[in-house]
């Protein structure tokens, strides 16, 4: 357990450290919030939380990514060869990725209810649970991504694309209705942003119960678990 503890706190100090990462993981998505302020109040709670969606996402992948940057100077090989087990250092790797995420995810949170005044309301089960699934379904597609993938910079931009694109298309800023195009229907139906923005607007806009959100509850957390079983085989063993 002190050797998971010490890769995650050596992870996050890391984090903190580089502020390229500060600027995607706050700044940026800060005054996106901000922005999505103006507009009418209808629409200001599903950009908001589409804004925290797209940017959750988008760190995840590229950090989850940041493996084959590891591997390409060396330290990924230097970390499997130190005396913590490999189990240890994933855990301690997916740990890292889990809380700053929710790290993320909190500052936004509160920026868009107390600063911007989103018109949400705190259910805080159904947040907790939409949002932790949401997070292991995005750190195991960035983990899929890295065991397939040859470069950081090919991670970055199928982190833009599907995250972005995705985003975009999967009702995560506008509302997914009978006229939208086919497209942004297929997609809100199969992606973890078109399900995790539709469960999170049903709790926060229209306080729905936990249990009326369960289908994207099972759905997120089903392909977390293929994408992190696909990811850690094709890190572990190719």
């Amino acid at each position: 357990m002190r050797r998971i503890f010490n890769i995650i706190k050596i992870g996050i100090q890391q984090y903190l450290n580089d502020p390229l990462y500060m600027m995607m993981f706050v700044g940026l998505p800060v005054l996106m919030t901000w922005l999505m302020s103006f507009l009418p109040p209808q629409m200001m709670g599903l950009a908001d939380s589409g804004v925290m969606i797209m940017f959750i996402g988008i760190n995840l992948i590229s950090s989850a990514g940041a493996i084959l940057e590891e591997r390409k100077n060396g330290t990924w090989g230097r970390l499997l060869a130190t005396p913590a087990t490999r189990l240890e250092i994933i855990l301690g790797f997916l740990f890292k990725l889990f809380i700053m995420s929710w790290i993320q995810a909190l500052i936004l949170l509160l920026a868009g209810k107390y600063l911007f005044g989103a018109p949400w309301s705190f259910a805080v089960s159904g947040i907790i649970c939409i949002l932790s699934v949401y997070i292991i379904a995005m750190t195991g597609l960035g983990l899929m991504l890295a065991g397939f993938l040859k470069s950081t910079e090919q991670v970055q931009v199928f982190a833009t694309g599907i995250v972005m694109v995705g985003s975009m298309l999967s009702g995560a800023f506008i509302p997914i209705t009978e006229s939208s195009p086919a497209v942004m229907v297929m997609i809100s139906k199969i992606s973890p942003q078109g399900w995790a923005t539709k469960a999170l607007n049903d709790i926060m806009a229209n306080s729905a119960s936990l249990a009326a959100v369960s289908a994207p509850v099972f759905w997120l957390l089903g392909l977390g678990c293929i994408f992190l079983i696909i990811g850690l085989y094709r890190i572990q063993f190719e």
